[in-house]
């Protein structure tokens, strides 16, 4: 006995299958989801009392994040700006510095070469 089957049969069985996987995922992801929400659930009994406080507060709350966060923005953009100062300084200061040196070095060899000169006419006084 031999059997056939249409193309119509077989687009019939793939839908099946395909809505069969996806029923089957879909149930699974219903009982993740229940689950989830269960535990949610007991979460809430348990500190029921604690959200209860807290629902009358979260205006309060929310204005004092709010603050807090203008605070930190302002306190960041005051420490940024005094790094920028004290490298801006640091940066003169070393400028500085370096300009010092070098006429402290300019100041030595012009006297290390007038002492120099000095002992020269000295010396041949000595030897004429």
């Amino acid at each position: 006995m031999q059997g056939s089957i249409t193309l119509n049969e077989l687009g019939t069985l793939i839908v099946f299958a395909l809505i069969l996987v996806a029923g089957g995922y879909a149930i699974m992801t219903l009982r993740n989801i229940n689950g989830l929400i269960k535990e949610v659930s007991v979460f809430l009994q348990k500190n029921k009392g604690h959200v209860n406080q807290i629902i009358p507060n979260i205006n309060t709350i929310s204005e004092n994040t709010a603050t807090v966060a203008k605070d930190l923005r302002k306190s960041v953009d005051e420490a940024g700006q005094a790094i920028r100062t004290i490298s801006h300084e640091t940066t003169d200061t070393v400028m500085t510095i370096n300009q010092t040196a070098d006429r402290l070095a300019n100041y030595a060899i012009v006297i290390g070469e007038i002492m120099k000169t000095f002992f020269n006419v000295f010396s041949e006084n000595k030897k004429a």
